[in-house]
């Protein structure tokens, strides 16, 4: 008798195994790509920390989450940090990786875990901590939403995933993990932590054409 593997078992295998061709064809068979295994790792983790960049790129680009936590609040990017991969760093940052978000235990943003003691820990640490120190402030103050946020507080501002919001102050007496911006017609704190450079790149159709 014949063991048949399930599609998302398979798609996290090939992924980390770097079976790019075999990640092409699974994934159509997969109800939800970014569907983790039990410890919160998806597809895109895996391809990601062994370093085959080919598949992250399609995963990515087929709308795989890129913000996708593990168990312990690892997104993809901060995987790419451990590493000291700034190449795949750079890469998420355009697609929509959320550059604030943290870890769970140590409340860690993905610059924080570049590695100090290997190869690439400065190039990949400066472009980081770089970009952290940038958003809100380059491209006009420009920067998007990642998920949707109903504010808790007269003082909060809501947003969609997806939308431009305008950062006008980025630290202040009060606060600094939340900014000062507009988004439409009105003002408010937002989440530094749910913002990207850039949009989240959607969900391809689910096609086989």
């Amino acid at each position: 008798m014949r063991v048949q593997f399930s599609p998302l078992a398979l798609l996290l295998d090939s992924s980390l195994e770097g079976e790019y061709d075999l990640v092409q064809r699974v994934i159509y068979d997969v109800d939800d790509p970014s569907m983790p295994n039990d410890e919160g790792i998806t597809a895109l983790h895996n391809a990601v920390c062994a370093g085959h960049t080919e598949i992250v790129k399609f995963l990515v680009q087929f709308g795989v989450n890129v913000n996708a936590a593990d168990s312990d609040g690892w997104t993809p990017l901060h995987c790419a940090a451990s590493c000291n991969n700034v190449q795949l760093c750079k890469f998420l940052v355009e697609c929509g990786a959320a550059v604030f978000a943290t870890t769970y235990s140590d409340m860690q943003t993905a610059a924080d875990k570049c590695e100090e003691m290997e190869e690439g820990y400065a190039q990949c640490s400066q472009f980081l901590y770089g970009v952290q120190e940038k958003m809100g402030v380059m491209n006009r103050g420009v920067v998007y939403s990642l998920w949707d946020y109903e504010p808790k507080r007269d003082d909060e501002l809501g947003f969609a995933e997806g939308d431009c919001i305008t950062v006008l102050r980025r630290d202040d007496d009060l606060e600094t993990e939340w900014w000062w911006a507009r988004c439409a017609d009105q003002e408010g704190y937002i989440p530094r932590n749910l913002l990207g450079l850039y949009p989240r790149i959607k969900p391809r159709q689910r096609s086989l054409a």
